[in-house]
């Protein structure tokens, strides 16, 4: 097979941070980004562009840098750039026009950079649509491949809103990509991809892969030192981004009432970085229950599977759709699991009931009495912890998939372009 030429656009992902200030290849998160970078390094000329995408309330980054940056990382077999922010600019600007000049730029360069090497098939994922569709027009005969990680609020406000902004984006998804391969996170996505791609526009929704759980014992040792500290609690694991949109707070209200009732009988685990970390750890401190919380800020990817092997309930709190990386991660990992129940109006969670059926105990999202409810069931009732883990272990083979399966699938979609 003739190798290609391949050029991918992302928004520059904190889980990726840390390995490009490294040099060194240590995702900590976005596994469906990183596993498929991993897939089709060695089958390609890879070209990876990040963009700093530095604005809105709920940003959160440790880039700081002012200038572009040219990146090599041992052993990955790429030519990797990290274009800056609007640190680029001068900061007496306004920031609405600052973000308006760094998205032109972004443009600009990628305009360059595909005139340099004449890629044979661009990927952009969905934060970079308004640069795809004007890439799509500058060059018609080039393969243009539209990446959606799934449907946020933002993504799915534009449907029907007025605002300039969102018209701009609607117009932007309306454009005639080469494909479009989206996430199915449970989100409605392919009901939404309906309402906003061209009708003509093909389209691919695939589930994401997970790493196959073993029964090798855990190798790390704070692990086994946190699980030895609380050897006769039950530990409830929280994993994603501590922001009011992913769920953090409600998650810590719960946890402080059911903590007012079981103090000796819980040990609470939180994992994830974001704009909400220090008010998290600020609020337990201030309720004294600072001994009964852990939290991991950045923990390597790999290591986030031994935490599901020494936890007893795993709790989600995310808004817009269910079958994320963290809960599939949860899934294969035969954890019992608190998720939100579908809402049929919104068409959020719909797949995730088909899938999951009642192998998970399910609670309203607007309710965060009906969360501790279900949660005090479980604390009362140890046993139905293994029940749902003996459930979940079932149900799971009928529908979840490897990493190796995942990433083959949506490379056969882009080198068949």
């Amino acid at each position: 097979m003739t190798k290609k030429k391949i050029f991918m656009v992302f928004r520059l992902f904190t889980g990726f941070e840390t390995s490009l200030k490294k040099k060194k290849w240590m995702p900590e998160g976005v596994p469906t980004v990183y596993r498929l970078l991993e897939g089709i390094q060695s089958q390609s000329y890879l070209n990876i562009y990040f963009l700093t995408k530095d604005s809105g309330s709920t940003y959160f980054s440790n880039w700081k840098e002012k200038k572009d940056i040219k990146i090599n990382i041992k052993d990955f077999n790429a030519n990797i750039y990290v274009l800056a922010g609007i640190n680029y600019f001068k900061k007496f600007l306004p920031k609405k026009l600052l973000m308006i000049l760094r998205d032109f730029r972004h443009l600009i360069k990628i305009i360059k950079y595909i005139n340099l090497e004449k890629p044979d098939i661009i990927y952009f994922d969905s934060s970079n649509v308004v640069i795809a569709a004007f890439i799509r027009i500058l060059f018609p005969k080039t393969p243009i491949v539209l990446r959606i990680l799934g449907v946020c609020s933002f993504l799915r406000t534009i449907v029907n809103s007025k605002k300039l902004i969102h018209n701009i984006y609607r117009l932007s998804f309306k454009s005639k990509f080469s494909t479009v391969i989206a996430t199915q996170d449970g989100s409605g996505i392919e009901y939404w991809l309906d309402k906003v791609l061209r009708n003509d526009v093909k389209r691919h929704v695939l589930l994401n892969g997970v790493n196959i759980a073993t029964k090798k014992k855990f190798v790390d040792k704070s692990l086994i030192n946190l699980k030895n500290r609380n050897k006769n609690k039950i530990i409830i694991l929280f994993l994603g981004r501590l922001e009011e949109y992913k769920g953090i707070n409600n998650f810590i209200d719960a946890a402080i009432l059911l903590l007012k009732k079981f103090n000796k009988k819980l040990h609470f685990v939180i994992v994830g970085n974001g704009s909400l970390y220090n008010n998290s750890v600020n609020r337990i401190k201030k309720n004294n229950y600072t001994n009964s919380f852990t939290f991991l800020r950045n923990i390597p990817h790999k290591k986030v599977m031994q935490l599901h092997h020494i936890s007893d309930i795993y709790v989600s709190v995310n808004n817009d759709g269910n079958l994320s990386n963290a809960n599939l991660e949860a899934i294969s990992s035969n954890d019992c699991m608190v998720i939100p129940k579908p809402r049929k109006l919104e068409k959020i969670d719909i797949k995730t009931f088909f899938y999951l059926q009642n192998s998970v105990i399910y609670y309203d999202i607007t309710s965060t009495e009906d969360l501790i409810k279900n949660l005090k069931f479980l604390i009362i009732n140890p046993s139905e912890i293994n029940k749902m883990k003996i459930k979940i272990s079932e149900t799971k083979n009928n529908f979840l998939k490897s990493w190796e399966q995942r990433v083959k699938e949506e490379k056969n979609i882009l080198f068949d372009l």
